[in-house]
């Protein structure tokens, strides 16, 4: 089976095509001329290479013709205008739903990574559900949930929504920034750190993502990827200190001074034109009573199990980040 591949040189999608390389699977990623290929330099020997962008439908189109699936990684995590979001994140996969209709007599599957953005926030108590109405509360989960609708609605090919937890592991930038905080002593608990999530390792993400590529009990549907064990975020950063062997100090952020720092990192990231993950509007998903999801349904209809626990998921991190100098060793 030959699969097109989008966000293959990002965190995930270098997870995502390292796993359809091992499993046989014949790969054709879209890039950029300018994408940054560090992360899968090794594995570009073994995939073709269609030049091109979601931003430019006629490109895209191109790319699809001639494979068998579709795996859409590619999206935008954060950004200095609300706009962008929707550009990338919505606009991009109305353009890929687009191209894989037209070309519906060799795409037989289009598997769209979301986010459990989507779901909106859930508890321990009340875990959120795939099959709830969507209740994203940001303006990246309302894009993702556009696109969701875009694939649901206009698609004419067999679909899978995918909906990951918290990606963690080696290779992604937006936790390094909690990694280094951490690592520098200073450990922030926003109103008491109490908030439980739902996370999983990036190598399990992937896992759960392949598995669905060509499944036939799974066209038609929308499933979590995470790990069936939620932490509190105290917990997290805890675990994240043992990994990389520091005690930082525990400072307890009140939740108006949250609303202070992303307003002022708004702000930077806007007179610098550089997106930065604290940001007002990221405010109300950090302050969300959790983000706890259901499991249940990949497990039973995939066979996904996210099976890296939560202490050595940090560790293989932290490792990854010192190895290549994302992060100072102590």
């Amino acid at each position: 089976m030959k699969v097109l591949l989008t966000g293959a040189n990002g965190f995930i999608g270098s997870h995502v095509l390292e796993l359809l390389l091992e499993r046989g699977f014949e790969v054709a990623a879209l890039l950029r001329k300018t994408s940054d290929t560090s992360f899968i330099e090794a594995c570009l020997p073994r995939v073709e290479v269609r030049y091109g962008a979601l931003g430019s439908p006629d490109s895209v189109r191109k790319a699809v013709r001639g494979v068998d699936a579709v795996v859409h990684c590619a999206g935008l995590t954060k950004a200095v205008r609300k706009s962008q979001y929707h550009e990338v994140n919505a606009d991009g996969t109305r353009d890929m739903v687009a191209a894989c209709s037209a070309c519906a007599d060799s795409v037989r599957h289009l598997v769209h990574v979301s986010s459990l953005s989507v779901s909106g926030p859930g508890t321990s108590e009340s875990p959120a559900r795939e099959d709830a109405a969507p209740n994203p509360i940001s303006a990246y989960g309302k894009s993702k949930a556009l696109a969701e609708e875009h694939v649901r609605r206009d698609c004419r090919v067999p679909y899978t929504i995918l909906r990951p937890a918290a990606v963690y592991g080696p290779r992604d930038r937006d936790l390094l920034v909690a990694f280094r905080m951490v690592g520098r002593g200073v450990l922030f608990l926003l109103g008491g750190g109490e908030q439980m999530v739902s996370l999983v390792y990036a190598a399990d993400v992937a896992q759960g993502i392949v598995a669905a590529v060509g499944r036939e009990a799974a066209f038609g549907r929308t499933y979590h990827l995470a790990h069936g064990v939620p932490w509190s975020q105290r917990a997290v950063l805890s675990k994240m200190a043992q990994a990389m062997g520091v005690s930082p100090l525990r400072i307890v952020v009140p939740v108006p001074l949250a609303y202070a720092a992303g307003l002022l990192c708004s702000l930077w990231s806007k007179a610098t034109n550089a997106p930065s993950m604290l940001s007002l509007p990221k405010i109300p998903e950090l302050i969300a009573p959790g983000w706890v999801c259901t499991t249940a349904a990949a497990e039973e209809e995939l066979g996904f199990v996210a099976r890296t626990p939560l202490e050595e998921g940090l560790r293989l991190t932290a490792d990854w980040y010192g190895n290549n100098g994302w992060l100072r060793r102590r």
